[in-house]
C-alpha cells in the first residue's frame, strides 16, 4: 500500500495491518464468536480510529470490545433508486435475506395469513435457497443483480424485516430510497425507524402481528402515502456526499494526531 502511494486505509472488518494511518468500520458484533472478540480487542487498539454505523452499535462495541467509536452511517447513492408511483406498485411484499437471523419463516407465515384474509399479495424472498419451493404465495429469488433487486424493491408495496438483530440494516435505507414502507422488528435501531413516521415497528416475533401491520398498509392508502413520502425525505441524510464529508473529517483528525 505504501508502494502504491495510499494515504489512508478504511477497513471493513478486522484485518491486521502494519500500515498507518488506518480506520476500521464495524457493521455489527452480535453474531461474533469468542475468538473474533478476542482478536478484535487486540487489533482495534492498533487502529487510528474506529467507526460504528449506528449509536446502537457504538454501545455494543464499547461493551463487547472495550473500545469507543465515532458514529458514521452507511452511505447511499440516492440517484440509483427509481421509486415507482403508487399506481405502478405491484401486490408484492419483499423480504431480503434468508439467514436464520433474518427470520424468513415469520415473513412466510405473515403472507399466508394475509392471503387467508383475502389479500392478493405475494412475498418475494431474495437470498440463498432455504429448501421451500416457490408457490402462488411465496416466490424465492437468488442470484439477482443489484439493479434487478432494486427494481423489485422500488415496485413493491412493502418490505418486511423481522430480524433478530440489526446494527444498521442497509435494506431499510434502500426501501426508504425506493419509497417503499417497511414493517420491521424491534431489533432495528430507533435512529433509522421512527414508528408511524417512516415505517412500522412490530414489538414481537409473532407472524400475526406482522400480518396486521402489513394489512394496515394495504388497506389504508393515507398511511401508505405518508410512510412513502416521509421515508424519501428521511433517507436524504444518508446521502453519500454527506457521509463522505464525515470520513474526511476523521481522516483530517487522524493526520493531525
Amino acid at each position: 500500500m505504501r508502494k502504491e502511494g495510499i494515504d489512508v486505509v478504511i477497513v471493513n472488518g478486522v484485518v491486521p495491518l502494519r500500515f498507518s494511518p488506518k480506520i476500521i468500520v464495524n457493521h455489527g458484533v452480535f453474531t461474533a464468536g469468542k475468538l473474533y472478540r478476542w482478536v478484535a480487542k487486540l487489533l482495534y487498539r492498533r487502529y487510528d480510529a474506529v467507526v460504528c454505523v449506528s449509536n446502537k452499535l457504538r454501545s455494543e462495541v464499547r461493551s463487547n470490545l472495550g473500545v469507543d467509536c465515532r458514529v458514521v452511517p452507511l452511505p447511499m447513492k440516492l440517484d440509483l433508486y427509481k421509486p415507482a408511483s403508487p399506481g405502478e406498485r405491484e401486490n408484492v411484499v419483499m423480504h431480503i435475506g434468508t439467514r436464520p437471523i433474518k427470520n424468513p419463516q415469520i415473513s412466510i407465515e405473515a403472507i399466508k395469513i394475509l392471503r387467508r384474509h383475502g389479500y392478493n399479495v405475494k412475498l418475494v424472498m431474495i437470498g440463498a435457497p432455504i429448501g421451500i419451493p416457490s408457490d402462488e404465495a411465496v416466490e424465492f429469488r437468488s442470484g439477482l443483480m443489484e439493479s434487478e433487486k432494486l427494481e423489485l424493491l422500488c415496485k413493491a408495496k412493502a418490505l418486511i424485516l423481522p430480524s433478530s438483530y440489526e446494527a444498521l440494516p442497509y435494506v431499510i435505507l434502500e426501501a426508504m430510497a425506493c419509497g417503499t414502507p417497511a414493517v420491521v422488528s424491534s431489533a432495528v435501531p430507533e435512529e433509522v425507524i421512527i414508528n408511524g413516521y417512516n415505517s412500522i415497528r412490530v414489538n414481537s416475533y409473532d407472524p400475526r402481528d406482522y400480518a396486521d401491520a402489513l394489512e394496515s398498509l394495504l388497506r389504508n392508502e393515507e398511511l401508505w402515502l405518508r410512510l412513502h413520502s416521509n421515508g424519501l425525505k428521511f433517507v436524504k441524510q444518508f446521502n453519500h456526499i454527506s457521509v463522505t464529508r464525515k470520513y474526511l473529517d476523521i481522516i483530517g483528525e487522524v493526520y493531525d494526531g
